[in-house]
Order: structure tokens, then sequence, then C-alpha cells
């Protein structure tokens, strides 16, 4: 049970932590860098195995990873979902559709196939490859859609692509994380068919939530605004969707986070959307340095020292090349432009929550070594810092390619 005293101490510590994040992502903006890295930093420095780790309050540790916190990381992202969903109707994705599918499918098929080889070929069992694989096929939605918002571009068409691309990329891997449990639990590769049933569950699953979303709540929020006439009360029905649909897709044996995204896009169509979202924003605001400080958090600095440099190297090269190659490439072709399909791809290479929960059940299995783990770990984080990066570049070269034609 959470004493009075770590509920004081973690949101104290919450403060502190949001408060850094702001005045580096501030000042990282500036120098035309990604906030996300300048959160990420916070999160390592003040976390628990570095500064606030070594300041007592209250009995306890300033920073701590307490279930408490935990729970505020899940909130963080849910809020950032449910705020990004409302940027994209239903007919944002029935035009990216097709496209958005087949990029998803390739985006976790070809690092999913790279990773396990290139694992296999490092001497880890089949096992801990798979788990290697489906880790590097997961990218991080929340990374993507941050990203994309800093930059302004989220209502571009490669922007919108990938957004849903990144959606479905989500759930695919929440399929092959399912699988790989099952592998894990059996030590035997489950049929084929039946990692397809799962699959067309956890996407019928979803798309039943979104449709529902679509349908169900623009008529619940005009219902309560012309009853109550409160700004107050839509705003938080507005939200509390939000952690219902997030509810519902957990239920569903999917990331609460694409609940929460499907109940963003239901609310999409609403007329009074532009002001629920003023709402959401300021949320935002707390809720973005949140979420990426607290995967910051999560890192030892001290297990840096544990890094196998050859394999951190190999693993990385796959995780980036795997994404540009299954989603850039085919961006590429769909969009009819080499460098708005790059974009695609560089925006899929961050990995986050998914990866992490993954690798995670790699090592509880007695899979990895603490020496393979610290380098995934580590793999994971240069995803996120490396994605925002190519991101923000490929965008400034196509703006000077598109100003230099005008």
């Amino acid at each position: 049970m959470i004493t009075e005293f770590e509920v004081l101490r973690t949101v104290f510590g919450i403060v502190i932590l949001v408060a850094s994040g702001k005045l580096l992502g501030i000042l990282f903006s500036k120098l035309r860098i990604s906030e996300i890295i300048g959160y990420i930093i916070v999160g390592i420095v003040l976390g628990p195995f570095a500064i606030g780790g070594l300041i007592p309050l209250f009995g306890g540790p300033l920073i701590e990873l307490n279930d408490l916190m935990t729970a505020f990381w899940q909130i963080s992202g849910i809020i950032i979902l449910f705020s990004a969903g409302m940027h994209f109707t239903f007919d944002d994705l029935r035009h990216a559709g097709i496209r958005s599918t087949v990029i998803g499918a390739f985006g976790v098929l070809v690092p999913l196939l790279l990773g396990y080889v290139i694992s296999l070929a490092l001497g880890l069992s089949w096992e801990a490859a798979m788990v290697v694989g489906i880790a590097l096929s997961a990218t991080s939605i929340t990374v993507s859609v941050t990203i994309l918002k800093e930059l302004g571009k989220e209502k571009t068409k490669e922007g919108n692509i990938m957004v849903h691309a990144a959606v479905l990329d989500d759930i695919f891997s929440l399929a092959g994380v399912s699988a790989i449990s099952s592998i894990v639990i059996a030590h035997s590769l489950p049929e084929l068919s039946s990692i397809a049933i799962v699959t067309a569950k956890a996407v019928g699953f979803w798309f039943l939530i979104l449709i529902i979303a679509v349908l169900f709540l623009p008529k619940l929020i005009s219902i309560i605004t012309s009853k109550f006439n409160s700004e107050g009360i839509t705003n938080v029905t507005a939200v509390g969707t939000a952690f219902g649909f997030a509810t519902a897709a957990l239920l569903a044996g999917l990331n609460p986070i694409v609940g929460s995204f499907a109940a963003g896009m239901g609310l999409a169509s609403s007329k009074i959307v532009s002001k629920i979202h003023g709402f959401v924003d300021h949320l935002v605001i707390i809720a973005a340095p949140l979420f990426f400080i607290i995967i910051g958090a999560h890192i030892d600095p001290s297990k840096i020292i544990e890094i196998n440099i050859i394999i951190f190297g190999l693993i990385l090269v796959v995780a980036i090349f795997s994404k540009i190659a299954g989603c850039g490439i085919p961006a590429a072709l769909m969009l009819k432009s080499r460098k708005k399909g790059f974009i695609v791809g560089y925006g899929m290479i961050a990995r986050g929550e998914i990866a992490f929960v993954t690798i995670g059940i790699g090592l509880i299995n007695d899979l990895f070594t603490n020496e393979i783990y610290s380098t995934l770990v580590f793999v994971i984080i240069a995803t996120i810092f490396i994605s925002p990066i190519l991101l923000r570049r490929s965008y400034h070269n196509l703006q000077k390619e598109e100003a230099l034609k005008d």
C-alpha cells in the first residue's frame, strides 16, 4: 500500500522532473534539437539510478520508479495519444488505409526477420532471437506523433500515413508479443495459423473500438454540450472517453494508448473538437515531458559499462536499416517520392514501451545475460535519439528543395 509520504515524494519528484525537462526541452528546441532528447536526458540524469536516487526525502529517494510513478507514465501516454488522435478523422484513415496497412505490416516483418537472423548469427538461442526480432518490430507511436507535432507536420500526407502505420505497427507487434510469450512458455514455435488468428483478432478488435468511437462519441459530446452547456463538463467527458476506450483496448489485449488514439479520432469529427483540443493541449504540456522523462528514468547509466559494443552496433544498424527498408521503401513507391517515403521510414525508427516490455520477457525467462539485456536497452534508447534527428533534418532538406522550386 502506498503511504502519504510516498505520494508526496512522487508528486514532488514529478514536479522537479517536468520543470527540468521543460527547461532543457526549450533549450534543445532553440538549438533545433528534438525536445524528446532533452526529456530523456533529464530522466537519465535525475532518475533513480543517478542524482534522483541520491537525494533523500520523506524516508526514501526523491525519484523512485514505484507503482504510482508507473501509473503517471501510463496516464501520460494515454493523454498524448488521445491528443494525437484528435488531429485525424476517420476519412484520414480511409485515405491512408491501404498504404498505412502495407507500411505497418512491412515495418513489422522486415525488422522481425532481420533481428532474428542477426541474433542467431551473434550466437543467441532461437527463443532469444525471436524476442529481439519482436522488440525491433515495434515502432513507438508516442515518439512518432510527438516528433510530428513538434515539427507541425502531422497533417501532411506522409505524416498521416506514418501515424496510422505506426498504430497498426503497434497492434501487429502486440500480437507478436502474445506469440512470443507463448513461445517462451512452450519452448516451441506456434503454428502460423495460430499467429495469424491472434493478429487478425488484434486488428479486428482495434477497428471495432475505432468504429464505436467514430459513431458514438460525437453524438455523446453533442448531447452533453446541448444539455449542460458547460465547457468544464464537456472537457471532463471528453478526457473520460480517452480512459474509457484505453480500458476497452486493454481488455481486448491491446496497448491502452491505441484505445485512447481511437477515442481522439472519434472526437475529431465533433463540432467542438477545437475547444476540447485546447483543454487537452494544456494536459499534454505536462504529459509529454513526463512520459519521455520516465523512459529516461528507467535507464541505469552505470550499465553502460556492460554494453557489448559489437552487438550494440550491429543490432542498432539492423534497427535503423530495417525500418527504413520496411517502411521507407514501400512509402516511397506509394507516394511516388523518395524523400517523403524516407521521411516515413525515419519516423518509424524509434522503439519504445513495447520494445522494453518484450526484452523484459527475455530477461525474466533467462533468455538473455545482463550484458545482452543492457545492450538492447541502449539500442532502444539510441533509436529514440536518432529518429527525431533524421526526421527533422529530412524535413529541413525537403523544405529547402521545395523553396528552390518555387
